[in-house]
């Protein structure tokens, strides 16, 4: 399992070090989360009081991940950013919100009214009639094509039906 790391400076003035992990078989998601969290411990056993954030995709790996042409929507989490063939998608904050509740829990049928809980940026005004429905139909207009990945459950809420197409990058709890 080759380990390919990257060292750079951002804005802060912290060095942030990246690894990029590949393994010639299939390694599950869990297994993946597992080594995620062992090199956390031991980066945290070796530094104290380092900062450490791991995320896991388990997207084969092309030559540029972020705009890569066999998964044309990214939906990064950590980052609160959404790209469509490698142009940002602009998301209000609550429309955000909603379709990151739903993308972290595919093919789980969210109510309206946990979905206006989420939204605490609304105002009185806003949290009334079909607030959410006018969210949600913003946020499938943004994803044009990919509109229908959030589908409505009649009577019930939303649910984000997941497609090989779209790659969901998460964090992983500290």
């Amino acid at each position: 399992m080759p380990i390919s790391p990257t060292g750079q400076q951002n804005s802060t003035n912290e060095l942030v070090l990246t690894l990029q992990f590949s393994h010639p078989g299939s390694a599950d998601r869990q297994q993946l989360i597992a080594l995620a969290n062992a090199l956390r411990t031991a980066a945290q056993e070796i530094v104290p009081g380092v900062s450490t954030r791991a995320r896991v995709d388990t997207t084969p790996a092309t030559t540029d991940r972020r705009h890569s042409s066999d998964a044309p929507l990214l939906i990064d989490l950590p980052a609160r950013q959404v790209l469509l063939h490698g142009t940002p998608v602009s998301l209000s904050h609550t429309e955000f919100e909603i379709l990151s509740h739903l993308a972290r829990r595919p093919r789980v049928v969210v109510s309206r009214r946990r979905l206006l809980e989420l939204s605490g940026t609304l105002g009185e005004r806003e949290r009334t009639g079909r607030s959410v429905d006018v969210h949600v139909s913003r946020v499938r207009t943004k994803l044009d094509r990919f509109g229908w990945l959030v589908t409505t459950v009649r009577g019930t809420g939303y649910r984000f039906d997941p497609d090989p197409r779209v790659r969901i990058v998460a964090e992983l709890a500290a």
